[in-house]
């Protein structure tokens, strides 16, 4: 199953549910929207196109983004584009299956785990502890395309898969995610107005500078060699961006996921990454302090809303505070006078590494000039966070 050439992108259009290929999703104007069962897979889901059309399809400038945005990609220029890419996002690659580690692939160096395990929030087979009112048997098979985005989804914004000594993503435990998202609006141009253009990254990012390690982590792994950490001061978008430090290796029955092989991981790597899906702080990221980590996370006792002005407001490199990401950034430039539809979503940690809180997905709007309004947000967060907190001690009281 190969993200790049078959159909595994779970839709749905006026109701009917159906699974399309990416090259239908570019080349093809219909009103499709993501359908999944739960809002952290639909965002991780459409956080993993854009991410794959980032990376292949990459606009050189803000005139070919707005025109890809309105204008159909040709077939003819979506084959040439993806020949060079083809071989690593194939789930059934014999030597490099897309996230996965090849040789992990039996119980002789490596533990089976139930495929419920991959997906974030929800208990594993084995364990006896349940998470929001779920049993550990609910998801005991998968398409190769769900399974593609679970494995997407918890290297990427989950946790790690046992103890410490499986290795987590490259932003650390369960980060913020910010994508611009219009619900009412088709797939299609929702996709592009997350995709960076070369020259917003060239100007305002190092992410394209010295870049010496182009492949990703299942084609050159990354280093598990404590003294000899990656820098991820050299990596590319792509390799960034489809980050996998875990070693796992799906178990496949009759062209269905059924589980995967897991195997101790930790890795290691220097200097913080500017992802472009999360809010940081430049300041931090800067110093590259490794017990102040620059990468906003959501909190068990604030609302969402409460970081609003986290998720859209930059400060310059010299000043504390959290900065929008980066796909947040340029829509203020290149889209200005549209309103802005956020994608927020992230987990809440537990009381340790692999437990959770919580879950918190949710979708704003703010039309157009709420740029000019940081006062005024300011002072309405304000007044939530202490309506809130007069309602938790009443009811807390009550209880």
């Amino acid at each position: 199953m190969n993200l790049l050439l078959d159909n595994w992108i779970p839709v749905q259009k006026n109701g009917i549910p159906e699974t399309i290929s990416l090259k239908r999703l570019l080349c093809q104007d219909e009103d499709w929207h993501l359908c999944l069962p739960r809002d952290d897979m639909e965002l991780a889901a459409l956080q993993l196109v854009v991410c794959l059309v980032q990376v292949v399809f990459m606009p050189d400038n803000a005139k070919q983004l707005k025109k890809n945005n309105v204008e159909l990609m040709l077939e003819a220029d979506y084959d040439t584009a993806i020949e060079s890419y083809k071989d690593w996002f194939d789930l059934l690659h014999p030597t490099q299956p897309f996230m996965q580690t090849k040789n992990v692939n039996s119980e002789k160096d490596a533990k089976w785990a139930s495929l419920q395990k991959l997906f974030v929030g929800l208990p594993e087979k084995t364990a006896p502890a349940i998470a929001f009112f779920n049993t550990g048997n609910e998801i005991q098979l998968c398409s190769l395309g769900l399974a593609a985005i679970a494995l997407f989804q918890q290297a990427t914004n989950g946790f790690g898969l046992g103890s410490h000594f499986y290795s987590v993503g490259l932003k650390g435990l369960m980060p913020l995610t910010t994508l611009i998202y219009d619900s009412k609006d088709s797939l299609r141009p929702n996709i592009w107005k997350n995709i960076l253009h070369k020259e917003f990254l060239q100007t305002e990012t190092s992410l394209l500078d010295s870049i010496t390690t182009f492949e990703p982590s299942w084609v050159k792994p990354i280093s598990f060699d404590k003294r000899k950490p990656e820098s991820t001061h050299r990596i590319s978008l792509l390799r960034g961006l489809f980050w996998q430090p875990a070693k796992v290796k799906l178990t496949i029955e009759n062209g269905l996921a059924t589980g995967f092989f897991k195997k101790t991981s930790p890795s290691y790597t220097k200097y913080y990454w500017e992802h472009p899906h999360t809010p940081i702080n430049v300041l931090r990221l800067v110093q590259n302090d490794q017990e102040e980590s620059p990468y906003l996370k959501a909190r068990d006792d604030s609302p969402l809303w409460g970081q609003m002005l986290e998720l859209l407001y930059s400060k310059k490199t010299d000043e504390e505070g959290v900065s929008a990401a980066l796909v947040v950034q340029q829509f203020q430039t290149v889209f200005r006078s549209k309103t802005l539809h956020l994608a927020v979503g992230a987990y809440v940690r537990g009381g340790s590494i692999e437990k959770l809180a919580g879950r918190k997905h949710e979708i704003y709007s703010l039309p157009s000039g709420w740029e000019k309004q940081t006062a005024e947000m300011k002072q309405l967060i304000n007044y939530g966070l202490d309506a809130q907190s007069i309602l938790n001690t009443a009811v807390y009281n009550f209880g």
